[in-house]
This record gives C-alpha cells, sequence and structure tokens, in this order.
C-alpha cells in the first residue's frame, strides 16, 4: 500500500503489490483514476484535515481491501458506497 498526503489536499491510497485483479472482464469497483481507492466521498465531508489518518483512512483501506477480497470471491461490493464516475 502507498498512502500519499498533502496538508493542501486529500489523502490518495494505491495498492502496490500484489496488484489488483480484474473479476472475469470487470474492473475492481471503487477505484478512482489511477487505481485510487474510493474510501470515502469528498463532497459531503466524510473526510476533512482535522481527521487522524490513522482513525480513519487506514482502517477505511483495510475495510476497503477486505470488501475487494469478497468482491474478487462473489462478484457483489458489500462494502456499500457510490461508485465514482
Amino acid at each position: 500500500m502507498r498512502l500519499r498526503y498533502k496538508l493542501t489536499g486529500s489523502p490518495e491510497v494505491e495498492v502496490l503489490e500484489p496488484l489488483l485483479q480484474k473479476r472475469g472482464s470487470d474492473n475492481p469497483p471503487h477505484l478512482y483514476p489511477g487505481k485510487k481507492l474510493c474510501l470515502y466521498l469528498p463532497r459531503i465531508g466524510e473526510w476533512n484535515k482535522t481527521m487522524m489518518l490513522s482513525q480513519t483512512i487506514i482502517p477505511w483501506t483495510s475495510e476497503w481491501l477486505l470488501n475487494y477480497e469478497v468482491w474478487l470471491a462473489t462478484g457483489e461490493w458489500s462494502g456499500g458506497g457510490l461508485h465514482p464516475r
């Protein structure tokens, strides 16, 4: 995993190893361009700069990975949320 964060921006998380897999011809859901994980919705304030990364982004990344593994096995994304466009 790689977590990048600048005080003037939003955290970005990506999986470095092992590479994320497709399920058949389907790409994993809840990814932004550049294969950045979609962990929260920025426009509705689910995360802001006053929140600790260790209490938000890190556990959300773990939860995303769990949902990804379930999706690989079943084809269903059990994590809820909205898919980014």
